[in-house]
């Protein structure tokens, strides 16, 4: 079992990756908005890489690779949140 915690710092070096991939290459974030991609585009990104984490857990034996693959769409999906927003559940 992985602890609640260890999860998000997982997320967290997927996201100081992402920030690296774009300092490195600025033209692969759109600059339409605010220099940020559209929440339309990160939707796209989300379902592109949930395909991309369906075929590694087919192809592969065992977890690790859609793991990998879903590291990613978790930082995707906090990417989105920083750059709209991050509305709270209400409990």
């Amino acid at each position: 079992m992985t602890t609640r915690q260890e999860v998000y710092e997982a997320i967290d070096t997927e996201r100081e990756y992402q920030d690296r991939i774009i300092a490195q290459d600025p033209s692969r974030h759109d600059a339409t908005v605010d220099a940020n991609h559209s929440v339309g585009a990160y939707l796209t990104m989300l379902d592109t890489y949930l395909h991309r984490a369906q075929d590694a857990w087919t192809d592969n034996a065992g977890h690790d690779k859609a793991l990998d693959v879903i590291r990613k769409i978790a930082g995707i999906a906090v990417h989105c949140m920083e750059d709209h927003g991050a509305p709270k559940r209400k409990l």
